[in-house]
C-alpha cells in the first residue's frame, strides 16, 4: 500500500496512491461493502494513516481489499469524486503529528568523510517535532535569520506496532513502511552548540512524503538509490547500503532507549553532498525546487520561498 493523508473539501482524509491517482480509502471502502464486500466485522476504515497503523491486521487488510477495489474501479470512483489526479489534490505529511520524529546524523560513510569527522561508535541522534513537517509540492520557507539552510535527502522509517527492546532479528516486525524525508537544516544555528537541534526544528524544515509505502512494496531498505536534486542537478546520489547503522541496528538501539509507537518517524541520515560541504557552498534559496528520489518510494518535491512577512 501507499498510504498518503491529503486534503478534500478542506478536510484531511486517509488515502492511497494508485498510479497517478489518489483515492478517499474510506470513502472507497464504503463503496466496495455496497457492492457487496464482506465487512468481515470491519464497518468502516480509520480517517487517518495514524488510525490505520493504530488499528488491528483487520483493518489493514479492509484497506488492501479496497485498494484493489479501486484499481479497478477508478474512473467510476473519479465519477462519484472519490478518486482524483494526483496533480489535483493537497498533500499533507503522510501523519501529520508524528508522536516522535527521531533523525540520525552522520550515518552514511560518505557524509562523514565530507564533514571530515570520525565515524561515530553510536548513533548520533537528535529530534525534529511536528511544526517542520509539510507535504509533497508544500513549501520551504526560508527563515527571517539565515540565509545557510541547507538540504539532506534522507529515507524514514514508520513505525507500525508498539515495541521495546527489539531485537535486530525481528525489527521488520515492527515497521510499517518507509517514506522520503529532506532534513532541511539551518547550518549556522546548528553549528551554535554541540546540540543539533536548534538548526533542525526551523518551521517547514521537514518535507516528508508524499506516501507512505508499506513494508510489503519495499524490496530492500538496505540496497535503495537515494537522490536529491536542486533545480534538476543531482547533488547527493547514494544507496542505503552506505549506511553505518542499517534499519534493523537502529530500531534495536532506538527501541533500548525508548518505547516505539504506531506513527514514529526515524530519519536515518544523509549522503555526502550537502551543500555546506560544498565548495563554494550552496544553501536554498527563494525561487528553488528540491526533488528527493529514493527507488521504490517515489519523489518528493518541494519549492522554496522567501521568509514571511
Amino acid at each position: 500500500m501507499r498510504l498518503v493523508t491529503f486534503l478534500t473539501h478542506n478536510t484531511p482524509r486517509l488515502g492511497a496512491q494508485i498510479g497517478n491517482h489518489i483515492v478517499d480509502l474510506p470513502g472507497t471502502y464504503q463503496a466496495w461493502l455496497n457492492t457487496g464486500g464482506s465487512s468481515d466485522g470491519v464497518p468502516a476504515l480509520p480517517p487517518t494513516v495514524l488510525e490505520l497503523l493504530q488499528a488491528d491486521d483487520a483493518a489493514r487488510a479492509a484497506a488492501a481489499k479496497a485498494i484493489s477495489f479501486a484499481a479497478e474501479n477508478l474512473s467510476a470512483l473519479s465519477a462519484v469524486g472519490l478518486a482524483y489526479a494526483e496533480d489535483n489534490v493537497t498533500f499533507l505529511p503522510p501523519i501529520p503529528r508524528p508522536g516522535k520524529i527521531v533523525c540520525l546524523g552522520l550515518n552514511y560513510r560518505a557524509h562523514v568523510e565530507e564533514t571530515g569527522r570520525d565515524a561515530p561508535p553510536y548513533p548520533v541522534l537528535f529530534a525534529k517535532f511536528a511544526n517542520t513537517l509539510i507535504g509533497h509540492r508544500q513549501s520551504i520557507v526560508l527563515p527571517k535569520v539565515s540565509t545557510k539552510v541547507d538540504f539532506e535527502a534522507e529515507l524514514a522509517v514508520v513505525i507500525g506496532r508498539t515495541g521495546k527492546d527489539i531485537k535486530p532479528e525481528d525489527a521488520f516486525d515492527y515497521i510499517a513502511g518507509y517514506t522520503i524525508f529532506n532534513d532541511v537544516s539551518v547550518r549556522d544555528y546548528q553549528r551554535r552548540t554541540i546540540q543539533f537541534l536548534q538548526g533542525k526544528t526551523f518551521d517547514t524544515a521537514g518535507p516528508v512524503g508524499p506516501a507512505l509505502v508499506t513494508l510489503d512494496e519495499i524490496s530492500n531498505p538496505t540496497g535503495l538509490d537515494i537522490t536529491l536534486r536542486l533545480n534538476g542537478e543531482v547533488m547527493q546520489h547514494s544507496n542505503t547500503s552506505d549506511l553505518l547503522f542499517d534499519v534493523p541496528f537502529i530500531i534495536n538501539y532506538l527501541s533500548e532507549i525508548m518505547t516505539l509507537e504506531p506513527g514514529d518517524m526515524i530519519a536515518t541520515g544523509t549522503p555526502g553532498g550537502v551543500g555546506a560541504a560544498r565548495e563554494p557552498q550552496v544553501f536554498l534559496k527563494s525561487g528553488d525546487t528540491v526533488e528527493v528520489e529514493i527507488a521504490e518510494l517515489g519523489v518528493l518535491e518541494n519549492s522554496v520561498v522567501g521568509p514571511k512577512e
